[in-house]
């Protein structure tokens, strides 16, 4: 699970050219993820092949440019389908994984951000033990942005979620030209380090003043500003935001775009296939924006209304999410944004009730 510790000040560095040669010999030992690029020009977080061909063929398709990551790497520890169980008429076999080390290299800092508020929740009432079972022996490499992946949707600065981590991070890589510097989040990374000292060298003075001119220009590099802290407030204050929810209930189709890219998303079904006694009860991704999600087995639905539902997905990143963990349910990734057919998002909605409520 994640460790928020302090931030290290072992300074390091590593050559861009030695970083698909680390992944080769990390792929041996850790279960490896990084970003890839599939056959259709989209960026997944993927698992390496252990070795072989099959190995050098994914290490060529390997991205870590500032480029959109469809998915967050959420789905490696809460699967879209996941198996919980199965079951034979009086015999019960839980599916949790087996502890394995599991290495995940080029993590976005608003998806690390989101990765740890995920660890929150599914232990927070009570402990899934399915999900923390996937995040034991876990490294979070994470590698800032330079210019944003989304530059008509990414509002980090505004959230202060981006475009560098400040914790929650193992290890962290600052683009310095042809090396990276490696900043160090936690003991693990320091021992990951330690384990690869052939790939990190000890980096001069002038390399941290390097990455500080770099991170300081990447915050300029994000355009897009909203009022997040306003939001927050209007949100808390129980606004009046009615003709808000209506305006965008009515544009709003409900594909359901917006919650599956979304990496602090965490509503789920859970299910039960069988046969003859046999079968297997299934948890997957669900949404509150969906009709049928709270409807209940009377066939009463509290949310019958769009604008309801509509009401229930803002007021969870905004608010309930916050007075409950101190942080907002939204990361400022801008994949909501992006997916959206009809172009509403996180921060077209803040942007409309912070300019509303002006002075209010």
């Amino acid at each position: 699970m994640r460790r928020k510790g302090r931030k290290i000040m072992t300074l390091k560095k590593i050559s861009k050219a030695d970083v698909l040669e680390l992944l080769e010999c990390c792929a041996k030992t850790w279960k490896t993820y990084v970003p890839l690029e599939t056959e259709g020009k989209d960026i997944l977080f993927s698992l390496l092949p252990t070795s072989g061909s099959e190995l050098k063929e994914a290490l060529g398709k390997v991205n870590l440019n500032d480029e959109r990551v469809i998915i967050s790497p959420k789905d490696i520890f809460f699967p879209q389908l996941d198996d919980m169980f199965y079951f034979d008429k009086d015999k019960i076999k839980e599916n949790v994984e087996p502890p394995a080390k599991k290495l995940i290299f080029g993590v976005k800092p608003c998806d690390a951000k989101a990765i740890n508020f995920v660890d929150e929740f599914f232990k927070r009432n009570f402990e899934d033990i399915y999900y923390l079972s996937r995040t034991k022996d876990r490294l979070i490499v994470v590698i800032g942005c330079i210019t944003p992946p989304r530059p008509d949707a990414c509002f980090c600065t505004s959230a202060k979620t981006g475009p560098f981590a400040n914790d929650g991070y193992d290890l962290q890589l600052v683009d310095i030209g042809d090396e990276y510097l490696v900043e160090v989040g936690s003991s693990e990374g320091e021992n990951f380090i330690n384990s690869y000292s052939d790939f990190f060298k000890d980096a001069q003075e002038e390399k941290l003043v390097k990455a500080q001119v770099v991170k300081s220009q990447a915050a300029k590099n994000v355009k897009l500003k909203v009022d997040f802290q306003k939001a927050l407030e209007i949100m808390k204050g129980n606004k009046d935001l009615e003709e808000n929810y209506k305006r965008i209930s009515e544009r709003c189709i409900y594909c359901g775009g917006c919650v599956y890219v979304c990496p602090t998303c965490t509503c789920f079904n859970v299910f039960d296939e069988k046969k003859d006694g046999n079968g297997i009860r299934r948890k997957n991704w669900d949404a509150c924006v969906f009709e049928g999600y709270t409807r209940e087995a009377s066939g009463h639905n509290p949310r019958d209304k769009k604008v309801q539902r509509t009401a229930r997905r803002y007021e969870h990143k905004l608010k309930y999410d916050h007075s409950v963990t101190g942080s907002s349910g939204c990361t400022a990734c801008g994949r909501c944004l992006t997916s959206c057919p009809v172009e509403i998002g996180m921060s077209k909605f803040i942007q409309e009730i912070t300019e509303d409520k002006k002075g209010a």
